[in-house]
């Protein structure tokens, strides 16, 4: 190497090492404010959002191997000059006081404020506490679901000879404190914009899946407000789709649905999220015209409320069970009122319609309330259309079969509610290809590829995630989507893996593009010989039993409606049938998301 090259080396080398002394002061600054003694709900938002900064710079230097092997196509002058303006917000006490009118000062053992320094010096006669010990609600979850996150935070100030002295603030302004973290935000966006596209995106996938975890499993709305705000000024994928996810949380929580079915919270912490108006409607029959006298087997209707073209879901209650299960139409009508975001492939709810006279249902113990969908805000049907309902089911037979390219779309678009519908604590329980909608119009039909649609319908036997099983009927097609461990006497619970199961036995009709009936048809039966056709009737014992086949993961035999897949769909998508079936369903909470983040992701790579 020439001496103009070692020379340069030299200087990377030094450079590279300076940056990482300042990342070190960095992540100590950020420990040293998060653990000063609490100042309230103001401080604890502000901690909160801090926490989230620390992660993404420590996410940043993960990415770049600061720690490791560093690359140095990197802009190392800038990337000190960078690192050492945040080492200075966070460790200058005479600037956090002058200019963000936070005064962060030592204080003793006893509790009592010691004189402070210009800086916040390191000792090195103490051990470094434990950091996550002393963090709380999203520092908690944070630490819970990255438990590197505080052990690399205790590792890095460990390396740097020091530990952290208990501080205290002696004044604390909430505006000045929300000055402070736009400046770190701004110096981490500076940071993350020297990266390059590869490197960008993974830092903010990172950052988005870490927030559904927490969304997933936390219970304070507070918290989740803080989440929607922190989505307003961070840089992480699909922002909007992330804080649809945690207002539905909030919803939830505000209906008093806590994490255990008899849990509510406190009413101070019961605040609706901010700009959301929950209000139940309870709609008027007399402004009903409907289009037909009969019901579709699902108990689906279309319909024209105040002119406007709408699809009616009915749902049929127990008469004994009437006050608890009409709250639980309440519950999924408001929760079908906020899916606004267009991750969230529903139909839009605008009430629901009390008991129904005119209808007799079979059984004289039922009684019907109805959910009333406005396909003018969904589906963009205009007023004066009147719509063709086409549920995917129905769709196997028609002449146009779609593209590989379009059916990832259509898988895309059902996970992704699953997704959103996970994340924020509800189970759909009624995932099935006919619950699955498409609308033609004159201009818009499925002969053209250009129905409107898919809609995840269905919500009818719908709950929070915390709430008690309510009993679906036993209808052979739709046992046929139903996990084993939901069915029969000794059934489980309903889960999200169940919900997965489902999802699962739709993408494979998707892959394969015919009905489970048809699908599972095929798969070879010891214990009968003689199939649907030629008896002229559908065996719904022996198909049940090919559905249990599937699970048996060393039966190939078992599993052979699902080796037509990867020729049919490619192998990323059997994948994703087989992540699907196979769920796991240990959590014992009930609050793991991975599966279904997972599955959205390869299916984000499939559509093109």
């Amino acid at each position: 190497m020439s001496a103009g090259g070692l020379e340069y080396a030299a200087g990377a080398g030094g450079l590279i090492s300076l940056s990482l002394t300042l990342f070190r002061g960095c992540i100590q600054g950020f420990e040293i404010v998060q653990l000063a003694a609490h100042a309230g709900s103001e401080a604890d938002n502000f901690r909160c959002k801090l926490e989230v900064e620390q992660y993404r710079l420590m996410q940043w230097a993960e990415c770049i191997g600061l720690e490791e092997q560093p690359s140095e196509r990197l802009n190392w002058t800038l990337v000190g000059d960078i690192l050492k303006q945040m080492e200075a917000l966070l460790l200058d006490t005479q600037m956090l006081k002058k200019k963000y009118r936070l005064d962060l000062v030592p204080a003793d053992s006893e509790g009592s404020v010691v004189s402070s320094s210009s800086a916040i010096t390191k000792t090195t006669n103490t051990t470094t506490p434990a950091i996550n010990t002393s963090k709380t609600g999203f520092g908690k979850l944070l630490s819970k679901l990255r438990p590197d996150f505080p052990l690399a935070s205790s590792r890095i100030i460990d390396e740097s000879n020091g530990s952290i002295k208990k501080l205290k603030w002696a004044l604390f302004d909430r505006a000045k404190a929300a000055n402070l973290i736009s400046d770190i935000v701004h110096f981490n966006n500076a940071l993350h914009n020297l990266l390059d596209n590869v490197q960008q995106n993974f830092v903010k996938s990172a950052l988005a899946s870490l927030l559904r975890d927490v969304i997933s499993r936390s219970n304070a709305t507070s918290e989740l407000e803080i989440i929607r705000e922190l989505l307003t000024s961070s840089d992480v994928t699909t922002p909007a789709a992330i804080a649809s996810a945690a207002s539905l949380k909030q919803i939830r929580l505000v209906l008093g649905l806590g994490p255990n079915i008899n849990s509510v919270e406190e009413p101070a912490q019961r605040a609706p999220p901010e700009g959301i108006k929950i209000k139940l409607i309870q709609l008027k029959p007399l402004l009903l015209q409907r289009e037909s006298a009969h019901l579709s087997p699902e108990g689906r209707e279309l319909a024209r409320y105040k002119a406007k073209p709408v699809v009616i879901e009915w749902k049929f209650i127990d008469r004994n069970h009437e006050k608890e299960l009409k709250t639980r139409v309440d519950q999924v009508a408001i929760l079908l009122a906020h899916t606004y975001d267009t991750s969230f492939h529903s139909l839009h709810c605008i009430g629901f319609l009390p008991k129904d006279p005119s209808y007799q249902p079979e059984d004289a113990n039922s009684i019907c309330y109805g959910l009333v969908f406005d396909l003018t805000i969904s589906a963009n049907i205009p007023a004066h259309i009147v719509p063709v309902l086409r549920p995917l089911s129905t769709l196997f037979l028609d002449a146009r079969k779609p593209s590989l390219n379009e059916r990832c779309a259509i898988a895309l678009a059902l996970t992704e509610t699953v997704l959103q519908l996970h994340t924020s604590g509800w189970l759909h329980k009624g995932i099935r290809s006919d619950n699955v909608l498409y609308f033609d119009t004159n201009d818009s039909m499925w002969e053209f590829g250009n129905a409107n649609g898919p809609f995840l319908a269905g919500y009818e036997y719908a709950r929070p995630t915390t709430a008690h099983t309510e009993v679906m009927p036993a209808i052979a097609e739709h046992e046929l989507y139903r996990h084993p461990r939901s069915q029969g006497l000794t059934r489980a619970n309903f889960r999200r893996s169940f919900d997965l199961f489902a999802m699962g036995c739709v993408l494979l009709e998707i892959g394969l593009w015919s009905s489970l009936s048809d699908i599972l048809e095929q798969v070879p039966s010891e214990s009968s010989k003689t199939s649907t056709a030629r008896s002229g009737r559908v065996d719904w014992v022996r198909l049940q039993n090919a559905k249990t086949q599937l699970l048996q993961t060393d039966d190939f035999e078992g599993r052979s409606a699902l080796a037509g897949i990867a020729f049919h769909a490619g192998q990323t998508f059997q994948n994703v049938i087989l992540m699907c079936l196979y769920a796991d369903d240990d959590d014992p909470l009930d609050e793991d998301i991975s599966v279904q983040k997972d599955v959205v992701d390869l299916l984000r790579q499939l559509k093109f």
